[in-house]
């Protein structure tokens, strides 16, 4: 398997670079900048994927792409950039691919296309867990820029055949914010509720390698209709000590329906997002618990 990884010098690239090395795939790592640091397996490839005569060079010859190239801060660069650079971005990528006849396309979608990470409003979901079947109310420049990425990703797999995965993870906790992770969760391992509380997801950035790498070897049977599946991808729980239906209380007043009492009722802090179907069809197990982030470092 010859597999590219665009944002490869980025916070996740590397986590995710480390990852397919320490399970004998070789690949490529692209970015504008070359990575700081690159396990001796990968190689390193320079592109600007705002070009698409640039992209369509650099990735012929491949497999598989590991699209995670993309602005991910949606509070310091404008909206419209946001959404210029996301959106071109991808459609390079994924256009790029169909002419070179590449197999897959892993994209780095985003639990804030639900429209319950990064928001602007406070939207109720019709039931909980939040899978893969439910509505996606996007209202921001980077949650606009990630469902339309993943539909664009869906049409290609429809119309072309190329294969597509798309990864819903939420807000990525990487070493290189871990000092302020460690400092915003004292409160809730001394059992502190949070003053105003959200959702509480979050995912260890080498979770979101494990669910990459997995996606990249992911075998489709052939009897799809698309060849074509999206996944949340979490931590096991939220990272507040209050059990998850506590918190939707004092979100909502009215919380929204359990669809599945036991999901909750098995782990109280599960996330609202569910990840069984990732558990399912990836072989997903999240390793990484927040209350023991300090360790994490360590194991980086």
């Amino acid at each position: 398997m010859n597999i590219l990884l665009t944002g490869g010098a980025g916070n996740v690239g590397a986590y995710v670079s480390r990852e397919l090395s320490g399970h004998n795939m070789p690949h490529t790592a692209l970015d504008m900048r070359e990575p700081a640091t690159m396990p001796e397996s990968a190689q390193f490839a320079q592109c600007d994927l705002m070009d698409l005569k640039q992209t369509c060079e650099i990735v012929a010859g491949y497999d598989v792409v590991l699209h995670l190239a993309a602005i991910p801060n949606a509070f310091q660069d404008p909206p419209a950039h946001v959404m210029g650079v996301n959106m071109v971005t991808c459609y390079n990528v994924l256009e790029a691919a169909r002419r070179n006849g590449i197999r897959r396309v892993v994209y780095a979608g985003s639990e804030s296309s639900t429209g319950f990470g990064i928001h602007d409003a406070v939207l109720k979901p019709r039931y909980l867990p939040i899978d893969e079947q439910h509505p996606l109310w996007p209202h921001e420049s980077y949650s606009f820029t990630k469902r339309f990425g993943e539909e664009m990703l869906e049409n290609y797999a429809r119309v072309f055949g190329i294969e597509g995965i798309s990864l819903r993870y939420c807000g990525v906790w990487t070493r290189h914010i871990q000092s302020e992770l460690v400092e915003m969760v004292a409160p809730f391992k001394r059992g502190e509720k949070a003053a105003q509380p959200w959702f509480g997801s979050y995912v260890a950035g080498q979770d979101v390698a494990q669910a990459v790498r997995l996606a990249a070897q992911y075998h489709f049977n052939g009897g799809e209709e698309i060849p074509f599946e999206a996944f949340f991808i979490t931590a096991a729980n939220t990272f507040y000590a209050e059990p998850t239906l506590d918190v939707m209380k004092r979100i909502y007043g009215d919380p929204p329906e359990v669809r599945d009492p036991a999901y909750y009722a098995n782990n109280p802090c599960a996330s609202a997002f569910d990840i069984r179907k990732a558990q399912r069809l990836l072989g997903y197990a999240p390793r990484y618990d927040w209350r023991e982030i300090e360790k994490w470092e360590a194991e980086t």
